[in-house]
């Protein structure tokens, strides 16, 4: 299931995507806001990519790999959007860009279509999102994609902010 905007290509990550996730899980910013400020090992990186794949083989959602179109046709690796399983009533969504990507209105136009997504194929209530306290950034996408702060939140030992976004009503 593929995903697109006028600017973006959205494809299922697949086993042959490893090298690329694991350059942009060793991304400067990447790291410093998501890795607790250690770049992850090979091992590490291709661990995140088996449960990403498990999640599309189990439950039908996961990440997308991120393209921005190029002039001539190109497709350019921008990052990954996407999806986890939270709970039985939750789905948690997520974007990780290349540093020199971030603040050009990549994640949310990439999150726009995943949430779509989300609420158009799964039986779920809300979405929840976790956001680190430093990650100005992902902190104002969430709130501008219409997600609610619910306040702080510690899991496994790290600080997070918890947004959720309720199914609109239909």
């Amino acid at each position: 299931m593929n995903l697109e905007t006028e600017r973006l290509f959205m494809r299922p990550i697949r086993p042959w995507d490893a090298d690329a996730l694991h350059r942009l899980h060793c991304d400067q910013l990447v790291v410093a806001s998501t890795m607790e400020g250690i770049p992850p090992t090979r091992e590490m990186s291709d661990a995140r990519l088996s449960l990403y794949l498990h999640e599309w083989e189990t439950y039908g959602y996961g990440f997308w790999m991120v393209y921005e179109r190029q002039d001539g046709g190109d497709l350019r690796f921008v990052g990954r959007s996407g999806l986890r399983r939270f709970d039985d009533n939750a789905i948690e969504t997520g974007t990780c860009l290349f540093g020199t990507r971030c603040g050009q209105g990549i994640g949310p136009e990439s999150s726009k279509p995943v949430i779509e997504f989300a609420f158009a194929t799964q039986p779920i209530d809300r979405l929840v999102s976790f956001v680190r306290p430093t990650n100005i950034r992902s902190l104002r996408t969430r709130t501008r994609l219409g997600f609610s702060c619910l306040g702080p939140v510690v899991v496994d030992g790290t600080n997070y902010h918890l947004f959720e976004l309720r199914r609109p009503p239909q």
